[in-house]
């Protein structure tokens, strides 16, 4: 005879199973999630981002803070002076107040670097206390590094900073740009921030104000390969006048291929350079058809110039004007990303094209970059450089990469927009962001490496006398 008890637990045993295959059936996402969740605990790389984080708050102390090399260039011997940034962080931006630097970090933590009056280019960092902007990033870092990694923490941050004067505010305005994170929705979107100086010494800000965000909330798998691309959401801000700045917004890897085609699409922003108006908080589309515009500068001939990432062998400089169309991802002189895997699935099966280029390579019909690199440059920020102080520079473009470790030096002919000559200058750090100070040095502002003892640095290029 079959014992009772034993019956009514393979009755259990069975409904459970039952039960566990229905919920398994009807709830797959939450499956695929606790995976994701399960995998990324116990991986290698996790319990290296573990010791690695512990590593990175004991370390600084070590570094040497400062150092002074000069290198030779075309018409200068340029000195490099180096101040190490007391925080490990990615993207962030700087900005002169005063006669300092103010950095904004990816995690949007404030310091400045504050200028001894008293000797010459020496620098030394403030941390300033005030309050981070809410974009909900330690949020977006719980709920999906388990999904996408590391990229979550690196590339979920601000993204550059603006200090200007506006006629209709009476101190000046401290404008951020950065990924912010919708729990309610889980996407995200990238918006720009303002703050007003109310002083500078000690530097003290108003409550942040949100003022502008990209419509179209993306999710992380907008694109698959990789999901979360936010290597390429732009966010460069530039003044425009009284009223308005320009916001350069990036594609996301939404490009026809790995997702999406969002350039081309008015209907959303994303690959677009905005124009918003920051009194009515107004905004509209000035430009379309960009893949990846890092930088952006407005000189004072009111020449508007973006550089932009491109695939392999496309990155550009292009020379913006209002409703034009810079072709992308439908023209571009790139090839398929070889770099990276992000295409993997189409375009290395094309080989040396990029799969969906409707123009044969000539870019026509649409608007044409003023230059195009065949080489990798990996280009990030641009000024138009307008002083005296380096004066064979004058009117020149000084433009950063971060792959390639250097500035770029170009001589631009304003009448027939063509560039004439252009010098490499080697740096030999990533270089993130760059300001023309008002003394007629330059700052820039390079990226954390891959090494532990690698934190992001500003250095100041001044002329040896």
């Amino acid at each position: 005879m079959i014992n009772k008890k034993k019956i009514f637990i393979l009755i259990i045993w069975l409904l459970t199973i039952l039960i566990t295959l229905i919920w398994t059936y009807e709830n797959p996402e939450k499956i695929e999630k606790a995976k994701d969740t399960l995998k990324y605990k116990f991986s290698v790389g996790k319990l290296f981002t573990n010791i690695k984080s512990k590593v990175i708050n004991r370390n600084y102390k070590s570094i040497e803070e400062k150092k002074n090399i000069e290198i030779d260039s075309a018409y200068n011997t340029l000195n490099l002076n180096y101040f190490t940034i007391p925080t490990y962080s990615s993207y962030g931006g700087i900005a002169q107040i005063g006669q300092d630097i103010l950095y904004l970090s990816g995690d949007s933590e404030i310091f400045l670097l504050k200028k001894n009056i008293d000797k010459k280019n020496d620098y030394k960092f403030q941390k300033i206390n005030s309050k981070k902007i809410m974009n909900n990033k330690e949020l977006f870092i719980e709920l999906n590094e388990p999904k996408v990694g590391k990229n979550a923490e690196k590339y979920f941050g601000t993204k550059d900073i603006l200090i200007e004067k506006f006629d209709q505010f009476k101190n000046e305005l401290l404008l951020v740009s950065s990924l912010d994170y919708n729990k309610t929705e889980d996407c995200y979107v990238i918006s720009v921030l303002l703050a007003e100086i109310l002083d500078q010494d000690p530097l003290e800000l108003s409550k942040w104000k949100k003022i502008f965000s990209s419509s179209k909330c993306l999710s992380i798998d907008l694109t698959t390969n990789p999901r979360f691309a936010a290597a390429s959401a732009g966010g460069r801000l530039v003044k425009l006048d009284e009223n308005s700045i320009l916001f350069s917004i990036g594609d996301f890897y939404a490009d026809g291929v790995n997702g999406p085609i969002l350039s081309q699409d008015l209907s959303n922003l994303y690959g677009k350079i905005i124009k918003i108006n920051i009194n009515d908080l107004t905004s509209e589309i000035f430009s379309f058809g960009h893949r990846n515009p890092q930088g952006l500068y407005i000189d004072k001939d009111k020449n508007i110039f973006s550089t932009e990432h491109g695939p392999t062998g496309g990155d550009e400089l292009n020379l913006v004007l209002p409703n034009n169309n810079y072709g992308w991802p439908l023209a571009t002189y790139g090839t398929n990303y070889k770099s990276s895997d992000a295409y993997k699935k189409v375009a290395n099966d094309n080989k040396k094209e990029w799969p969906i280029d409707k123009t044969n390579n000539t870019h026509d019909n649409f608007s044409k970059p003023i230059f195009s690199w065949g080489n990798q440059m990996g280009i990030s920020n641009l000024i138009v450089y307008e002083d005296e102080y380096f004066k064979k520079w004058n009117k020149n473009l000084i433009i950063t990469s971060l792959a390639t470790k250097q500035i770029v030096r170009m001589v631009y002919d304003y009448e027939n927009k063509a560039i004439l000559y252009k010098e490499n200058i080697k740096i030999g750090k990533r270089i993130r962001d760059l300001i023309l100070l008002d003394d007629g040095q330059i700052a820039l502002l390079t990226d954390r490496g891959k090494e532990l003892n690698e934190y992001p640095e500003i250095i100041i290029i001044s002329k040896k006398e």
